[in-house]
């Protein structure tokens, strides 16, 4: 080693020998060129005033010339005898000496003879020659701690020698991250990092990731030769709100690492990411973080969260001050919540749908969206995702705010008082439903229920590809198509005979995650039976796994050979935010269809049964929409205006039944829609039965939907045309005959912008009469066990024709004149009398 030490020694030395002679070399290199340089610049100032000198010598000589020809000229004129010509010649001697150059020559040089000023001294060089040595080692730089800035995950540091140092190159920072306060630990310290080449004495530091509390800082200056000592290292605080993720405690579909999380469904591959929680540190007018001293989230169990509640938390409570950081969700994350929430967070509860969580949603599914959520409301955001959300936190303040981490702009801010510490709270979850639909379906199929689905917005999808669907084999699907909309319900059907209500359904829900609310409600079916008015059945399930519910549908068969759906009515002790009820499709008021043909298909790789016309179960479901009979009035009445139960009132009643259901069977076979009017749908609304003494069964048609096919199908059906009032453009009526004297009457509705109307004919007048009603739209009762139209606003109906007395029996009744809304319309022509009055 000391041979090689040795030998070292030599090589360095003639290394170093070898530099000084090119130093040398290179200062008499400057040397021969700046004499070079001066020796020229003396040379040039010595050419100059030779020139000057010369040219003011051949000014003189010129000027000497002139004067010997001026002398020659002045001795030949004084050999002239003339006085004129003398005086003529002495004045042109005088013009010529007053002009002469050589009365204006000064003989004094122009310019000085010295040379002085181009002389030199380097005494002063000399000396500084005779100084120079070899190169000292730079000083320790010192950090100005006051000058330095910490601030967006970037540190600018700031130094200055101690005393002035020309021959300092640059500069050398190293910086490493620490969570200690003070001097530097060796055992668990991360290595220093090294930036070179800094010629100021201040430089920045960008792009860093605060996730430590401290950094240490430390500079040393370098010259061409050696570089010096580091300055004492300074420790700047980060001010970073740091913690992990706390894997012990997450949803057991969550894959936690740090601050890493992924949601794995089935411990395969992940596929929603949020990555990057990024620490970071403010000052100025962005919000400030201070490091916090929180105690450590309480450590749980993986069934912490359960159901869809694919929840993670922070392991750093924050229980005072300001803190921030943020989260970068990668490109492929369908959809995540960021935000806090209390300890308490409940298990099955997904952020912002509860009273202690405050979070940022964003979706980014078959559509994009982008919202606030707390307390189970939502403030829809209308601005695009960021790259990176930041979260600032102002616990003493009682202020969440959200930004967008690269512009700072605050996209949301929630205010109030926290109570509980807070604990960073992040949730990610599949894109689609399907893993909701599917644990749902197996539920069913455990306990062998039949169901189908009847929600509209699938089977919207479903019907623009019923072809494809009815034709595809059971392979699996390319993509989740049908399941995987953005909803919060998927709605599903029962029939209720088909199943037995068994608690065991309940049991097994709540052990694969699912919350389940069962509705009752009265049995309508019962209410006209005294003893057995006020019997409860069920109406409505929902079954909700967090972030998805499933509304199930008990259908009835009524003795209309039709279904039947209650209305979902929730009661006093019920949870009025278990679900956002408001968004159910089923259940705002009863509904009534016609019982459908089921189809089994495979979507999504499930196995569901639908209807096998979709297009027609979502045409029947916007106009699906019940009234029942009012059994309770019915009574009421009858109270007071007993019932007639003669052998003739209880026959009229049956062929009147009869005749109602005919005229049913064939308006529906020939597509045209009808309702209950006049006096049938009073002894609907007033007492659910047909009244007695009417002697008819009276239709109401919209003009709109009349057929030339009606009066020859009612005369194939056995029911001949007893008479037709007016014309398909006016005041249209039909009537025909049923069994003995009662009658089917069919009255045509004209539409104007503001009422409806239809027409009524005198036939030995000619004379015209108009009945207004207010606009109305229909809906299905059961009436005689037969599902018909009536008017929805029945009341109103009621009213405009027979008046505010409607519920007093009139047993006589001019159809000209008792109805309240009847008026005179004028006459018929006469030519056209052939046209709209033909009775039979």
């Amino acid at each position: 080693m000391l041979n090689q030490t040795i030998q070292n020694v030599q090589i360095n030395s003639s290394n170093v020998i070898s530099e000084l002679d090119d130093e040398f070399d290179a200062l008499y290199s400057v040397l021969d060129e700046m004499k070079g340089s001066m020796a020229s610049t003396i040379q040039q100032e010595q050419a100059r005033k030779i020139q000057a000198l010369q040219n003011q010598l051949s000014q003189c000589s010129n000027a000497l010339e002139s004067s010997e020809e001026l002398l020659e000229l002045a001795a030949q004129s004084l050999d002239i005898k003339d006085p004129v010509k003398f005086s003529e010649a002495a004045r042109q001697i005088k013009d010529r000496v007053t002009m002469a150059s050589a009365f204006r020559i000064s003989l004094k040089p122009e310019v000085s003879d010295s040379m002085t000023h181009l002389m030199v001294d380097f005494s002063q060089e000399r000396h500084a020659l005779q100084t120079v040595k070899f190169l000292p080692v730079p000083k320790a730089p010192v950090i100005d701690l006051a000058a330095c800035l910490v601030i967006d995950n970037c540190i600018t540091v700031s130094w200055r020698m101690p005393e002035e140092d020309s021959r300092v190159d640059h500069f050398v920072l190293e910086y490493r991250k620490t969570n200690f306060d003070g001097l530097a630990r060796v055992k668990d310290e991360q290595s220093w990092e090294l930036i070179d080449y800094i010629k100021a004495t201040e430089y920045t530091l960008s792009g860093l990731k605060f996730d430590t509390k401290y950094i240490n800082v430390r500079v040393r200056a370098c010259n061409k030769a050696v570089a010096g000592e580091y300055s004492d290292p300074v420790t700047l605080e980060t001010k970073a709100f740091v913690f992990d993720l706390d894997n012990t405690s997450s949803h057991l579909n969550l894959k936690v690492e740090d601050s890493y999380v992924e949601w794995e469904p089935t411990g395969g591959k992940g596929q929603e990411k949020v990555k990057g929680k990024e620490n970071k540190s403010r000052s100025g007018a962005s919000p400030k973080r201070t490091s916090i001293g929180g105690k450590a989230a309480v450590k749980g169990s993986r069934d912490r969260f359960a159901g869809e509640s694919y929840t993670v938390l922070g392991n750093n409570a924050i229980e005072s001050g300001q803190h921030y950081w943020e989260v970068r969700a990668q490109k492929d994350c369908k959809s995540y919540s960021v935000g806090v929430a209390y300890k308490t967070l409940g298990k099955y509860d997904q952020l912002g749908k509860t009273n202690i969580s405050w979070c940022i949603h964003v979706n980014n599914w078959l559509q994009n969206t982008f919202a606030a959520k707390h307390n189970n409301k939502t403030k829809t955001l209308d601005i695009p995702v960021p790259d990176r959300l930041g979260v600032y936190c102002n616990f003493d303040g009682g202020q969440l705010t959200f930004y967008n981490a690269v512009s700072k702009v605050p996209l949301h801010t929630f205010r109030m008082k926290f109570t509980q510490p807070l604990l960073p709270a992040f949730m990610i979850w599949c894109g689609g439903l399907a893993h909701v639909v599917r644990k749902f379906l197996g539920l069913i199929s455990i306990h062998n229920i039949p169901v189908c689905l009847i929600d509209p917005l699938i089977l919207g999808l479903i019907d623009k590809d019923i072809e494809q669907i009815r034709s595809s084999s059971d392979g699996p699907s390319p993509e989740c198509k049908y399941f995987c909309a953005p909803r919060d319900f998927t709605t599903f059907a029962l029939l209720d005979k088909a199943w037995k209500h068994e608690v065991g359904l309940f049991r097994t829900a709540e052990k694969m995650g699912f919350q389940w609310l069962k509705v009752l409600n009265k049995d309508p079916r019962l209410d006209g039976m005294d003893d057995l008015s006020g019997t409860e059945i069920p109406l409505h399930y929902i079954f909700k796994l967090a972030s998805h519910a499933i509304h199930l549908v008990v259908f009835y068969e009524r003795s209309g050979n039709f279904l039947w759906h209650g209305p979902l009515r929730l009661k006093q002790h019920m949870d009025r935010k278990f679900v956002p009820f408001r968004k159910l499709h089923f259940g705002r008021y009863p509904g009534a269809y016609e019982k459908p043909e089921l189809l089994l298909v495979s979507l999504d790789d499930l196995k569901v049964q639908i209807p096998k016309n979709p297009s027609s179960f979502l045409e029947e479901m916007s106009h699906s929409r019940f009234l029942e009979c009012r059994y309770r009035e019915a009574r009421a009445f009858f109270q007071v205006y007993p019932d007639d139960a003669s052998v003739d009132a209880v026959e009229f009643r049956k062929k009147a039944k009869s005749l109602l259901h005919l005229a049913a069977l064939i308006l529906n076979n020939l597509g045209v829609k009808f309702w209950l009017s006049s006096g049938t749908c009073l002894g609907w609304y007033r007492q659910c039965n047909v009244i007695p003494y009417s002697k008819d069964v009276d239709l109401g048609i919209f003009i709109r939907d009349y057929k030339a096919d009606i009066i020859p199908a009612f005369q194939k059906a056995g029911l001949p045309l007893k008479h037709k009032f007016g014309k398909v453009e006016d005041s249209l009526e039909l009537s025909f005959q049923g069994d003995d004297d009662v009658k089917l009457d069919i009255f045509f509705f004209y539409e104007e912008d503001d009422y409806i109307w239809n027409g009524g004919t005198q036939a030995k007048s000619g004379k015209k009469f108009k009945y207004l009603f207010p606009k109305f739209t229909l809906c299905w009762t059961e009436f005689v066990e037969l599902k018909v139209h009536v008017p929805c606003e029945t009341l109103q109906y009621v009213e405009a024709n027979y008046g505010p007395d409607w519920k007093v029996p009139v047993k006589t009744w001019d159809w000209k004149n008792s109805p309240s809304n009847v008026q005179y319309n004028g006459v018929w022509p006469v030519d056209e009398w052939d046209e709209v009055i033909q009775i039979y």
